[in-house]
């Protein structure tokens, strides 16, 4: 039998009858045990540029509903380009007061039952002098996100890669990031969040997987970036989709199988891409509304597009695993 269908066998079986299952030791998760996922769960995956771009991957989405098909997941990416802990990038035209109401607004929007947030990619290139007020920014973050019983899992950094910056730039860059990295990872612990250490976890099962490149140029994840992250979330949430030494997203006879599922995710996030990012936003609700304000309402007729693929992916996943496991 195929090393990688043996492995879906396990995980169909004990994570439909049992749910929540481990092959391996957790990802480095403070504040206690692994995550714990309810029944049915309304995640947003909020950020900046390390967010945003999952989306075109979709690998992280991919992972947590192929992990855990007996769940009921809505997942959104609010990820935005540049964004930082004050919303600085959401603001359009206006103050940065502005792009803060913004995140609060979507969040509020989704109404999520559990929120995956990542910040300091950026920051961290400007060295300590900006932890302090980072950190000051992040907390305040996290304090409004919290409210309504929402829980909250804080990712910490991605490494970089010595692509086109020297090796000893790299290596001092990444001292700088591994001190972001802990004083994250210690923030959340003071406010009893679970923090996935990406930094550490993504390197070792880098060398696990025999990744040669996890980024594009460096600083951006690749496809395999993306999927070794999604195995460290997936396992901070107390599952795998490792097992000795294979892994699923990585079986080229699995991703045959699981494109259509996947391409179905990258579809549903482009529709809600268009209902939370306008591509005409200053004509439709900014200063210029005057000339096109009447076209907003069509924002809104993207919602019940995103319901309907939504509603169709769990089901696809779990049809997945089950069509996997019997064609032996």
């Amino acid at each position: 039998m195929n090393r990688s269908k043996l492995l879906c066998q396990w995980l169909v079986c004990l994570g439909l009858c049992l749910g929540i299952v481990g092959f391996l030791a957790p990802a480095s998760v403070s504040a206690g045990d692994p995550v714990a996922l309810s029944e049915s769960e309304r995640i947003v995956l909020l950020g900046n540029t390390f967010v945003e771009r999952e989306q075109e991957y979709g690998q992280i989405e991919l992972a947590l509903r192929l992990a855990f098909p007996e769940k009921t997941l809505e997942i959104r990416n609010l990820g935005w380009s540049g964004d930082n802990v004050h919303g600085e990038s959401r603001a359009y035209f206006g103050p940065v007061s502005a792009g803060y109401k913004h995140i609060q607004e979507y969040v509020d929007l989704i109404d999520p039952t559990l929120v995956l947030v990542s910040y300091g990619h950026n920051v961290a290139f400007e060295g300590p002098e900006q932890l302090q007020p980072f950190l000051d920014g992040y907390r305040r973050l996290l304090d409004d996100l919290k409210k309504d019983g929402r829980r909250i899992v804080v990712l910490g950094l991605t490494p970089l890669e010595p692509v086109y910056r020297p090796a000893d730039e790299v290596r001092q860059l990444n001292e700088m990031r591994k001190k972001y990295n802990a004083a994250i990872g210690q923030m959340a612990e003071e406010r009893g969040l679970a923090f996935v250490d990406l930094f550490q976890s993504t390197q070792q099962l880098q060398q696990d997987l025999h990744v040669e490149r996890l980024t594009d140029n460096g600083v951006h994840l690749n496809s395999r970036g993306y999927g070794v992250v999604a195995e460290a979330v997936v396992q901070a949430f107390g599952n795998s989709l490792l097992h000795n030494g294979e892994y699923l997203l990585f079986d080229s006879q699995f991703q045959a199988v699981a494109s259509p599922l996947q391409d179905a995710i990258l579809r549903k996030n482009e529709l809600f891409f268009h209902r939370f990012r306008p591509q005409n936003e200053t004509y439709l609700r900014g200063f210029r509304k005057h000339e096109q304000g009447q076209n907003a309402k069509e924002i809104y007729e993207f919602d019940p597009l995103v319901e309907s693929a939504e509603k169709k992916l769990q089901p696809q996943a779990g049809e997945l695993m089950r069509g996997w496991l019997t064609a032996e």
